[in-house]
């Protein structure tokens, strides 16, 4: 492994709902009875706050790593979800985004060849054993591990890493030139092609170098595989090489997954990801988009875990003996997305409002975060910036800037903008993705009509809302979630370059410039400056409605155990969640 280069030094990172409990607890209600819905610089990034751990869960889950067994068990645990995902294919454009977390973290994990250890936060080699970059970084060499299979038995190869490059981000895919991959914004401008060096070794040539080529996720498919059954198929029956296999599917209702028992990673010797082969033997993931409906059938005992549990409601469970709350420390910051790609107004053919900085400003001020935050969410949430505030190159001094509700001036920047009498705007969102998102949504909703711009609220199905925000069809505003982590570049690409498949803004050409010179900047610190300066002009832009970064609430009873593993996360690490 090269060791002299970037990458080695790189380091990782409750409006009262009075009825909601009542309505939550009928006895025996369980799904039957519910309504459910159709529906810093250098190299080390700091580490999150004390508050935003996952605590209330503490004590629970040392005892639970006390008297953790690795042991492969027969047990079968039942999930409650909020969302259905939007493909099973996790190249595809309705297969892409964190909503499809329950078919990409379990079948394929978000990880591909390389990942970030928990403990030393370096670059470490996953489904690869080593690799190297060229010293121009203009082409990076992969050693793939020999143990790797595809949940068909499939032997992961160079070819299939070549061909899940190609297909997935390059438009490159021999046996379909139509094929549209969802991960182009990361890859096409700057990945020249791959190469098959030998069985085991691949080459990924650049059009120029980048410096978190490296940690760009690239979902690894199986190339023989999908050229015999073709990307229909695929999409509706997933193969991929992950800790679970996919058993099958039933829209917007469940998904079953058994235990890949071919899996390289093992409870007593886990992969640099913490994955390994599950203490369970089956999971089935249950589709309940109602937040209560989810609560009731844990209530009832027809599911043991419940992902996205109010913040309310997790406040009383966490006290109940029956259950433990689990608050996961997010990163992924929340925000109403602004959409001024559009020229116009498609409803009124008038020119977009949204395009003047002073109608952005106000939105921002119209909305009072620090009351979002402590009286709808769990109170430990972190205001949003755009990116985390945990990320490499985060401005320290940007949170004394931050906007802070005043309404009297969003209304006077509303009518220095020419909108003293306000618009019509229709805010979207998908339901049951996030926690309360209805409640935030509808609050928000509320502030921005209370200074002219009267909104109505419009919620989707997560698969919908993801595929019309890649064709920039939700106007003017949509509730969504910037992916996290501790080094922002990949996401700059995806929501704040004027090209990223997850952005319907227009930022000015200078935060694109700026972009585009961060990722060929290999120097640690004044790549660094350049993240932090990117940071900056976006959020005092105002170019989305900046909120919070979350906290998710997941809930099981007390048959389970779970040793929470990444320091970092939102969803449930399935693998590691064990019969008590």
């Amino acid at each position: 492994m090269a060791e002299s280069n970037y990458w080695t030094r790189l380091s990782a990172q409750r409006v009262s709902r009075r009825r909601a409990l009542r309505g939550a607890a009928v006895a025996g209600a369980g799904i039957a009875g519910a309504a459910l819905i159709g529906c810093g610089g250098g190299d080390e990034a700091p580490a999150a706050p004390a508050a935003q751990q996952a605590t209330p869960a503490a004590k629970a889950t040392a005892a639970a790593k006390a008297t953790a067994k690795p042991a492969l068990t027969e047990a079968t645990l039942t999930s409650a979800i909020g969302s259905d995902i939007g493909s099973g294919d996790p190249q595809s454009l309705g297969g892409t985004g964190g909503g499809n977390w329950p078919n990409t973290d379990t079948h394929f994990v978000h990880a591909g060849l390389l990942d970030i250890d928990q403990e030393s936060r370096k670059l470490v080699a996953n489904f690869a054993e080593s690799w190297e970059a060229a010293p121009d970084q203009l082409s990076f060499v992969y050693k793939l591990r020999k143990d790797v299979t595809f949940h068909n038995g499939d032997p992961l190869t160079a070819e299939d890493v070549k061909f899940s490059m190609d297909r997935g981000a390059l438009g490159q895919a021999a046996y379909n030139k139509d094929y549209k991959g969802g991960h182009s914004a990361q890859f096409a401008s700057l990945v020249k092609n791959a190469e098959v060096i030998d069985k085991h070794t691949v080459k990924f040539n650049m059009l120029k170098p980048d410096v978190i080529f490296l940690r760009r996720g690239l979902f690894l498919v199986p190339k023989a595989h999908i050229e015999k059954v073709g990307d229909v198929v695929y999409a509706e029956k997933p193969v991929g090489a992950g800790p679970f296999k996919f058993v099958s599917r039933v829209p917007d209702s469940q998904m079953v997954s058994e235990r890949y028992d071919g899996y390289y990673g093992k409870p007593d010797k886990p992969t640099v990801s913490g994955v390994h082969q599950p203490f369970i033997k089956r999971l089935v993931q249950k589709v309940i988009p109602d937040s209560q409906a989810r609560l009731a059938a844990l209530q009832a005992g027809e599911v043991d875990l419940v992902h996205n549990v109010a913040s309310d409601i997790a406040k009383q469970l966490e006290k109940d003996p029956k259950f433990t709350a689990f608050f996961l420390s997010g990163d992924q910051p929340m925000h109403i997305h602004i959409n001024t790609a559009l020229e116009k107004d498609p409803a009124t053919g008038q020119p977009n409002p949204w395009r003047d900085k002073r109608v952005r400003m106000a939105a921002n001020l119209a909305v009072d975060l620090d009351g979002i935050i402590k009286g709808i969410l769990t109170g430990k949430e972190r205001p949003s910036y755009g990116s985390s505030s945990t990320s490499v190159g985060f401005p320290k001094d940007l949170p004394q800037q931050r906007f802070k509700q005043d309404k009297a001036e969003a209304k006077k920047l509303l009518a220095a903008a020419g909108h003293e009498k306000g618009f019509d705007a229709k805010l979207w969102g998908p339901g049951g993705r996030w926690p309360n998102s209805r409640t935030v949504m509808e609050v928000v909703g509320q502030s921005l009509t209370d200074i002219g711009i009267k909104t109505t609220l419009q919620e989707l199905q997560y698969q919908e809302v993801t595929t019309r925000f890649k064709d920039r069809s939700l106007y003017p505003l949509c509730f969504w979630g910037m992916s996290g982590g501790d080094d922002p570049g990949a996401n700059f690409r995806f929501g704040y370059h004027s090209g990223g498949n997850y952005t319907m803004s227009t930022p000015s050409k200078e935060i694109d410039a700026l972009i585009e010179k961060s990722e060929g900047e290999f120097d640690p610190a004044k790549r660094s400056e350049l993240l932090g300066e990117i940071i900056k002009k976006f959020y005092l832009d105002a170019q989305w409605i900046f909120l919070y970064e979350p906290v998710t609430v997941v809930v099981t009873n007390k048959k389970w155990n779970w040793a929470i593993h990444k320091k970092t996360l939102s969803n449930p690490e399935y693998w590691r969640i064990q019969p008590a």
